[in-house]
């Protein structure tokens, strides 16, 4: 007996996903950049996690998403950068008092 598989059932059983946390928040990274939040119920096509930097004074992606993917260690530690409906975002604000960074970053099948 052969199992056939659509094209959108093989994609979702090879697709990795990049987790991480951010001011105490869950996030899912697929590869295509789409950002899902445990407030979300599913990836958003109109707001694209782009990486990440160390330094807080940087306008520009140091760790980029393929990077990411390749290394998720090197997220830890990064302020997010995001493009939402084609603008381009640094993640910033402040948890207990301090300028979040991204945590716990890591791959999952």
């Amino acid at each position: 007996m052969f199992l056939i598989l659509t094209k959108n059932e093989k994609m979702k059983k090879k697709q990795k996903i990049l987790r991480f946390t951010f001011r105490g928040e869950d996030y899912e990274v697929n590869e295509k950049g789409e950002i899902k939040t445990n407030k979300s119920g599913d990836f958003s096509s109109t707001c694209i996690f782009l990486g990440g930097t160390k330094h807080h004074w940087s306008n520009h992606v140091t760790v980029t998403l393929k990077m990411a993917f390749e290394n998720p260690e090197l997220l830890n530690g990064c302020l997010g950068f995001d493009k939402d409906h084609g603008t381009t975002r640094k993640w910033g604000g402040q948890y207990y008092g301090k300028l979040p960074r991204i945590t716990f970053a890591h791959i999952i099948n």
